[in-house]
Parts: structure tokens; sequence; C-alpha cells
């Protein structure tokens, strides 16, 4: 997919954070035009090419009907994008629904249903927001973690040759490192509820000094939609350019 103009595309959590700098990026880049799922409004994002689409991502009925709200208003479909996400410890069955089940719910909707039927050209593309944390631990953040590593293996897993000969479309995973955000600041009321609460300031406190801007992951969105190969993982992260991270085979990581 060489250009996004013409394209249509679906982004959840796309009204604050990563999410609305990656719309930002996708108008700046002249789609045709953004659905943005999201359970609160942006009132800045006033462009004739945006359509809001009010959604709790957990809620698989009205994950769905937003779908089908985009193709029924543009009889197209041609680019998803899995980003809603939150960082919370203390409601961890919170996090997973968000971040880990919306995330395979919204890839099964655009891959089995959507994409296939409503595509503009001959493929699709689905790009999922995990994060470095889903390649590597974090002992202050056991839960997300669990559901970015969830997301890496969707992806891994999703992103095979039989898939996508059946299918044509593109799973691409992008894991940012910690982003410059309202979540990223956000602490809970009550940190004694958390395992390792000194931990977890500590440990924040040491990622926020390389955290880099929602605009640099969405530029990189821009890149991964054009040049990320199926099933591939790519990572944004310091002051690097974007790159593309293999996992290696399990044989060649014995101790």
């Amino acid at each position: 997919m060489d250009e996004l103009k013409g394209k249509v595309a679906l982004v959840t959590g796309g009204a604050s954070g990563i999410g609305l700098a990656m719309v930002r990026e996708l108008l700046k880049n002249g789609i045709k035009a953004v659905s943005v799922v999201d359970i609160s409004e942006n009132t800045e994002l006033q462009d004739s090419r945006v359509t809001f689409i009010k959604t709790d991502v957990t809620c698989k009925k009205q994950l769905q009907a937003a779908f089908d709200k985009t193709v029924a208003t543009y009889n197209q479909l041609d680019i998803v994008v899995n980003n809603a996400g939150v960082i919370d410890e203390i409601d961890w069955k919170r996090t997973i629904d968000i971040n880990l089940v919306a995330v395979i719910e919204g890839t099964y909707l655009a891959l089995r249903t959507y994409l296939p039927k409503y595509k503009s050209e001959a493929e699709g593309v689905i790009v999922n927001t995990a994060s470095v944390l889903g390649l590597c631990p974090l002992q202050s953040a056991p839960i997300y973690c669990t559901s970015k590593h969830g997301v890496v293996g969707l992806g891994r897993s999703l992103g095979g040759p039989h898939i996508y000969d059946e299918y044509k479309v593109r799973i691409v995973t992008i894991c940012p490192g910690l982003v410059d955000t309202p979540m990223t600041k956000v602490r809970p009321a009550s940190s004694s509820k958390l395992l390792f609460p000194d931990l977890v300031h500590k440990e924040f406190e040491k990622l926020n000094k390389f955290a880099i801007k929602p605009e640099k992951v969405a530029q990189a969105l821009i890149q991964v939609i054009k040049e990320g190969e199926n099933g591939a993982l790519w990572v944004v992260e310091d002051d690097e350019p974007p790159y593309e991270v293999v996992v290696p085979h399990r044989q060649s990581m014995k101790s």
C-alpha cells in the first residue's frame, strides 16, 4: 500500500494520546476518511474527513457497530488500527479487556469480515499497538506487560502466509517505547494496592527520561502501513528511527 489517498481507516482510542496523533498524521498524509472509535470525543478533531463513533471497545456489540457505521458511511474500509489501551495494574481485568481482548476482537472483525469485503484495493492492513514492554518485562507493570506480550503474539501468529493468502490482509504490530501522554503520568490514587508501589515510581521515573512524543509513533504508523511486512514487529523509541525486530527461534536462545 504505497498511498493513503483514497483510503478509509478506523482507529480505536483515536481521541487522545497516541491515537489522536495517529489520526492527525493520517489526515496529514491525505487519507480519505477516518473513523475515530473511542469512549470519549475530542472536539479538536474538526475535519470533514473524521467520523467520531462513541464506543466502549470492551463491548463486542459496540465495536462491531463502529465497523458497521464506518462501512455504512463510506462503503469502504482499508486500514484498521487497534490502538486503544490503558495502564492500570489495580483493575487488571480492565487492562486485559482493553489492551488485549479488544485488540483480538478488532483484529478478528477486520480480518474475517470487513477488510476482505470493503478494502478498495487488493490488500488491507491491520496495525496493532503493542509496546516495547510486549518484548521485555517490567517488574512494576506485570499486567500491562502481559497484555502487550499478548498483542505481540497475536500479530506474529496471524501474520503468517496461509492467513494472508486467505484474506489478503497484512497484520503489523508497532511497539512504542514509553510515550509522553497523560496515561503514562497518571498514578492510581491508592498506591498501597499495587504489588510494589515504590518500584512503580522508581521504574517509571527512569523510563520517563526516555519518553517520546506521540507524534513520533504516529509517523512510524505511516511508515509501517507503507513498508511493514505481514507479521512484522516494529519498534519506535528514543531518538532512533523505527526499526523492525525479529524474535529468535527458541532453540537459539538455549542457555
